[in-house]
């Protein structure tokens, strides 16, 4: 097993790609729009996802389906309202049915993994997180937040809280530049950091931000600084899931690094399982090279939480058609009662 989630071209796969996975065999994929244009088609790609992976579990197969600007099934007409309309209903009732209607597209698509919930807060910069926040406030996040995450996971998808340590405060998007904050454990612990550890013992996995913190590490962005991943999230915060990354491929990070030493800078930071979303045929090779040749005492580890988080991953039937077209117009009809809210400043995130 390689541990690297990596992103698909279309909406099968090609003959390079298929090469490719079967034989360096990634521990999970992560799908986008580009992949999914109708439901039967991408139930069958994550079939043959399934197929093509060796041993006992499957792979992991994973999405951005947190609702608003980043919903990845537009195009089969699903979309969920944005964390911030739901938090606007203040109805926990609300939130919980956005999730069961999340919770049983991504089963029918044969998905297992979504990155979410957000668990960020609310503030008001451009840095690709505007409307994907339940709030500003620490308990109001963890409270909606809570109630997504647990319909989700009692259903049987595995979720991911993110951005680790919290990037609210960014003045900046990651996917153009790395940003910069400021500030210590302590100070994180006092504010950004609140809904992660609250949340953290039912969060089967965490994604950590593409930061720089100078007082914590003035030389490495935090998904690639051992200081704040195996430091401050497992050493102090005791965190035994799953940590991924963002994606490798952003500009904050692939401004200064190539994959392939992003990716065993973040196993050696701690992390468990970089992401590489895009262009993967051409770095893959190159990345599994750098991966394999880490020591064992960096991949037995990360290899022994991919398999535990694995083994927690559930698969179901797909809908059928009737069924699915009749699912697709309830979610609809629930989707008009729950109003958006204003527009949020345009990011890459939204177009994937």
């Amino acid at each position: 097993m390689l541990p690297l989630v990596v992103g698909i071209e279309g909406e099968t796969l090609t003959a390079r790609e298929r090469e490719l996975f079967t034989r360096l065999q990634p521990a999970g994929y992560i799908l986008f729009s580009r992949n999914i244009a109708d439901h039967e088609l991408t139930r069958e790609l994550t079939d043959d996802l399934r197929r093509i992976t060796q041993g006992p579990d499957a792979p992991i197969i994973a999405i951005d389906q947190e609702g608003g600007r980043v919903v990845r099934t537009a195009a089969i007409g699903v979309q969920m309202p944005s964390a911030a309309a739901l938090a606007a209903t203040g109805s926990p009732h609300t939130i919980r049915k956005a999730a069961l209607y999340t919770l049983n597209v991504l089963l029918t698509l044969g998905v297992n993994t979504d990155f979410a919930p957000v668990l960020d807060l609310a503030s008001p910069h451009a840095n690709a997180l505007p409307s994907r926040c339940w709030g500003s406030d620490t308990q109001d996040v963890i409270s909606r937040a809570g109630v997504w995450n647990r319909t989700l996971c009692k259903g049987g998808i595995m979720t991911c809280g993110k951005h680790f340590p919290g990037m609210g405060d960014a003045a900046c998007d990651p996917h153009h530049e790395l940003p910069v904050l400021h500030g210590t454990r302590a100070s994180f612990l006092e504010r950004a950091s609140i809904p992660f550890t609250a949340l953290m013992p039912e969060l089967p996995s965490l994604m950590v931000a593409h930061l720089l913190i100078p007082e914590m590490d003035a030389e490495h962005p935090t998904s690639l600084s051992r200081e704040l991943v195996q430091g401050f999230l497992r050493d102090q915060l005791g965190y035994e899931g799953v940590v991924f990354t963002d994606d490798l491929c952003m500009g904050a990070i692939s401004m200064k690094y190539g994959v392939a030493e992003a990716a065993a800078l973040a196993l050696r930071a701690g992390c468990d399982l970089p992401l590489v979303c895009h262009n993967v045929c051409d770095v893959l090779e190159d990345a599994a090279t750098a991966v394999n040749a880490l020591p064992p005492e960096v991949l037995a580890p990360a290899a022994e939480r991919i398999e535990k988080f694995r083994m927690m991953m559930v698969q179901a039937p797909p809908m059928p058609f009737i069924a699915w077209r009749d699912y697709l117009n309830d979610m609809a009809r629930f989707c008009e009662s729950v109003p958006e809210v204003d527009a949020a400043p345009g990011s890459p995130v939204q177009n994937y």
